[in-house]
């Protein structure tokens, strides 16, 4: 009895062995994900982009941008200084960027192929060269961006965000350009002039060191407060030809002109400003050439602020 016992210990104790390898081998074993050791989920990520980056070339199927660094300074097709902005978002976004998986079985061809046909080719350069290069694509309805790279496809995300990653590779030209259209502040002005229909025009000279407003009483310091709304001042958002507010503008009414006569000649600006109820922005006609749209709120703001003067 006693042999047979041992016997049967040295039985349980091998069928617990195997049991506990089986665990073990089911447990580290996924068969719809592959293992983080067989990529690298931060193959597309640029490490310190600001220092490392040189020219980023977005070529999609009906557009292409070049952000390039000169100097100090970023431009956006060699035409126009880059917005700040919009520099900071998209270079956090390159060093942030992270593989979420590799796209395998069925769908990976049909994916690797939608983002080939529709999607953004991305050159990234730096002094010594080609940093990266890829394809970017997706699906903004279902938030999933792609990444091809070679022969594979890569679902990619930004760790902790629920967001459209490729978005911003699809941005177009004018939402890269800095919107800054008045280079200076209140110091760089000779002059300010607001007309506005059905209203007595406003004017603001520069006098003993100050903007002072002209033909009426007013507090400096509300003066002050108000002209340095126009210090660097910026329209939201610059408008391609094809825009429908531009398509409409015959229906925008008249709202006004603002004009700023500079110590410098080339930075002098006048703005043509046009409202239309069934639309959230004004329509701004800068210096008689380019279009672009300032919110009604912010534009609101500077007529209220300008009746309490």
């Amino acid at each position: 009895m006693a042999k047979s016992q041992s016997k049967k210990n040295i039985v349980l104790l091998s069928v617990w062995i195997v049991l506990v390898l089986l665990t073990i081998l089911a447990y580290s074993y996924n068969p719809y994900e592959r293992k983080s050791t067989s990529f690298e989920k931060d193959l597309f990520a640029v490490e310190n982009a600001n220092q490392t980056i040189s020219r980023i070339e977005l070529n999609g199927q009906d557009f292409s941008n070049t952000l390039e660094k000169t100097g100090n300074s970023w431009s956006v097709n060699k035409e126009y200084l880059l917005d700040a902005s919009m520099q900071q978002v998209f270079f956090k976004l390159l060093e942030q960027i992270s593989i979420q998986r590799p796209i395998v079985g069925e769908n990976s061809a049909k994916i690797k192929q939608n983002v080939l046909d529709s999607g953004v080719n991305v050159n990234i350069y730096g002094n010594e060269g080609l940093v990266n290069s890829y394809t970017v694509g997706g699906d903004f309805q279902a938030m999933k961006s792609y990444f091809v790279k070679g022969e594979d496809v890569y679902s990619v995300q930004l760790p902790g965000y629920q967001s459209y990653v490729a978005g911003i590779f699809e941005v177009p030209e004018n939402d890269w350009r800095d919107r800054v259209v008045f280079e200076g502040i209140w110091q760089d002005m000779v002059s300010l002039k607001i007309n506005r229909p059905s209203k007595q025009a406003v004017e603001f000279k520069y006098e003993d060191r100050l903007l002072r407003i002209q033909n009426q009483q007013a507090d400096t310091a509300e003066v002050m407060n108000f002209v340095e709304r126009f210090n660097y001042f910026f329209v939201d958002q610059f408008l391609p030809e094809d825009h429908i507010a531009l398509k409409k503008k015959e229906s925008f009414d008249k709202a006004g002109t603002i004009e700023i006569e500079g110590l410098d000649k080339d930075k002098s600006l006048r703005l043509e400003l046009f409202k239309n109820p069934e639309f959230n922005a004004y329509l701004v006609h800068i210096n008689g050439k380019e279009w672009a749209a300032i919110r009604n709120e912010r534009m609101e703001k500077i007529w209220i602020e300008l009746e309490k003067l």
